[in-house]
């Protein structure tokens, strides 16, 4: 927030790439889209961007559709008009009609991002709460002067959907650790529904792939219970569901790029059944059709979410409750944006400074 503050008055030229939306609209004029090998300016924020080019490429597609509707009607009659001499002559003409509009250059169909789409399993219904914290306090030295939070209780339900926001280093992913038993709480007690699956993603789940196994063979070693048959390209379905391109089935993990790893990581999370999400970070090595996926996956998981993420674009479409652990956690009441927005006042923010 302060970075997009300070530059949204930076008085020289600044190109900055990023995947954050709501960075973007508070800093940039200007969008310079990289697209078919080809970069095209907009003048405007991302929101202003993508409201002209849907507007454009509307407008392309209607003119599209009618000249192409027109070209089969010319090509139609030219090949119906058979031998009489009248109609030869209006088939050239048709003709030198059709080769005008060729060498003028066609209308194209607008291009259509390719569209990544993925669910994350359901696995039934558990009575809630899944999980329960009573009166927990922790600290890393178990000393009382060093607790990161003490005497917090609350519990998680199979519909939450709670964003941990707050300061670096305050113990957002402490807590998560805490719920997963990585760790045990310095006093109070921690407790976790009988037969509950956690499906758990950090910023170094990549880092613990097999990175010289195949996205495919990584996968089928996990989970060859699923598919009895064990044939490949029942493998390759189920890899290329969550988004990895057939290219990269058959190759080293470690060719992947950062995002299609994430991918990786939500496939080996989805068919492990979870009944609760936690998810920190999820969205570092994610463009923004990536992150718009993952919203719609979360919002159609029928379990709990907790999510940690600084992108208010995710937060914005999934989170429900927003919970702030600075020096102990609290309810805030309000949405990302609400919250957002009393940060600025909180420290101040004013445009330059």
């Amino acid at each position: 927030m302060w970075l997009e503050d300070y530059l949204s008055t930076y008085n020289r030229i600044l190109i900055v790439i990023s995947h954050s939306q709501d960075f973007l609209n508070g800093v940039c004029t200007d969008m310079m889209v990289l697209q078919e090998n080809k970069l095209q300016s907009w003048s405007g924020n991302y929101d202003q961007y993508l409201l002209t080019r849907t507007e454009q490429e509307v407008n392309q597609s209607k003119l599209y559709k009618k000249q192409q509707v027109e070209i089969a009607d010319i090509k139609h009659f030219i090949a119906t008009c058979g031998t009489y001499a009248n109609l030869v002559r209006q088939a050239k003409s048709r003709q030198k009609i059709l080769d005008k509009m060729e060498a003028d250059g066609l209308y194209t169909a607008p291009f259509e991002e390719t569209l990544f789409r993925f669910r994350f399993t359901d696995s039934g219904t558990l009575s809630d709460p899944i999980i329960s914290f009573s009166e927990v306090a922790f600290s890393y030295s178990g000393l009382v002067k060093d607790y990161l939070f003490n005497d917090i209780s609350f519990g998680i339900h199979t519909n939450s959907r709670i964003c941990l926001v707050g300061p670096n280093g305050a113990g957002k992913s402490t807590l998560l650790k805490l719920i997963v038993n990585e760790m045990g709480p310095s006093d109070g007690s921690i407790s976790r529904r009988s037969g509950m699956s956690i499906g758990r993603y950090h910023q170094h789940s990549a880092e613990t792939l097999d990175l010289d196994a195949t996205p495919v063979d990584y996968i089928q070693k996990k989970f060859q219970h699923k598919y009895p048959n064990n044939r490949l390209e029942e493998w390759r379905s189920v890899v290329g569901n969550y988004g990895i391109p057939k290219d990269f089935h058959l190759e080293p993990i470690y060719k992947l790029s950062d995002g299609l790893k994430t991918r990786l990581c939500f496939c080996e999370i989805s068919l492990s059944n979870p009944h609760l999400l936690l998810l920190d970070e999820p969205t570092n090595a994610a463009d923004m059709e990536m992150i718009d996926s993952m919203a719609e996956a979360i919002n159609a998981f029928q379990g709990g979410v907790v999510v940690i993420s600084h992108d208010f674009r995710l937060l914005s479409k999934v989170a429900d409750e927003i919970w702030v652990v600075d020096h102990g956690l609290k309810v805030f009441d309000g949405d990302i944006r609400k919250y957002k927005e009393s940060l600025k006042k909180s420290y101040g923010y004013k445009k330059g400074k």
